[in-house]
């Protein structure tokens, strides 16, 4: 008597989870090189502001022209504060991001922004409780092969202070990248919204403080367009794909984006790209493929 094998079963909603984070990541490639594009005619102030504002306006014009779909949001506890946290959190971040971007090579913010993935998984393993299984840590693995690859060619000696404010960018955005999740269960438009114009506001406050120069109309409309499109839709596809799966295994797919926002800065500013750097961007590419089929979530039934 033959004996039936065991079906393979696949849950759509990893696959669309996997595949809202893959199109996140893309989108969000582009900042690297708008952004040292822009900095060359607007603060680092301006700058944070104008693409926070893009997301949160974009994103709330777009909700508003969508037909309206049933939402049933969870209720999380404190919510106020979690919200006032992951804003507070997006001031800071985007600011330390673009001071540090003013004076490095685009390759090398990509693979410095690597260390948001490391602070994420932390802040979600240790403070949120949150699980990995064996796919994961085994994507894990090629991604942190990848970065110790790609970063051989650095020269730690010269670590300068612009390096710096980038690690402790990604240091905020991996403690605000949970703080998001816990907030997703809502309606997830509603989190861009508010973290795109509360951040925006924040963000503009102090670039008045500052009494930083107020930038030509032209380039005020071209930074709230990219806003839109680097935060405001690689946010949406970010915090609908971290209800599928989570924080920390979003962020590893997220380890995807300096792959295209380093080959773009080489194409664009001719920056150099290494042999070892490539072989690491390789191993994030396996990864990819690993958490890929992760997401299939393929069962024995």
């Amino acid at each position: 008597m033959r004996t039936s094998q065991p079906r393979l079963q696949i849950q759509p909603s990893h696959i669309k989870g996997f595949g809202f984070a893959i199109l996140s990541a893309i989108f969000f490639s582009l900042n690297v090189p708008v952004s040292k594009w822009l900095l060359d005619e607007v603060s680092p102030y301006w700058l944070a502001s104008l693409l926070y504002f893009g997301a949160g306006v974009g994103t709330y014009l777009f909700q508003s022209i969508r037909r309206k779909q049933n939402v049933t949001p969870k209720r999380l506890k404190n919510s106020l504060v979690w919200f006032a946290l992951m804003i507070f959190l997006d001031i800071l971040a985007p600011i330390f991001f673009l001071l540090g971007a003013l004076q490095t090579d685009g390759n090398l913010i990509g693979l410095l922004s690597n260390a948001e993935l490391i602070f994420t998984l932390v802040f979600a393993i240790i403070l949120f409780k949150e699980a990995l299984n064996g796919w994961s840590w085994v994507s894990l693995l090629f991604i942190f092969t990848g970065i110790v690859l790609a970063n051989l060619n650095m020269n730690f000696n010269s670590f300068q202070i612009n390096q710096l404010w980038i690690l402790l960018a990604t240091f905020l955005w991996g403690f605000e990248n949970n703080i998001s999740r816990k907030l997703s269960f809502g309606n997830p438009l509603h989190v861009v919204i508010i973290k795109g114009i509360g951040t925006g506001i924040g963000t503009l406050i102090i670039a008045i403080v500052l009494n930083e120069p107020l930038p030509a109309t032209p380039w005020i409309f071209v930074g709230l367009i990219f806003g839109f499109f680097i935060y405001g839709v690689s946010l949406i596809f970010y915090v609908m794909s971290q209800r599928q799966l989570g924080a920390a295994k979003v962020q590893m797919i997220q380890s995807f984006a300096p792959i295209f926002g380093g080959i773009i800065a080489w194409m664009v500013f001719q920056e150099t790209l290494m042999i070892t750097t490539l072989i690491g961007y390789g191993c994030v590419m396996v990864a990819l493929m690993v958490m890929g089929y992760d997401a299939l979530g393929k069962k024995p039934s």
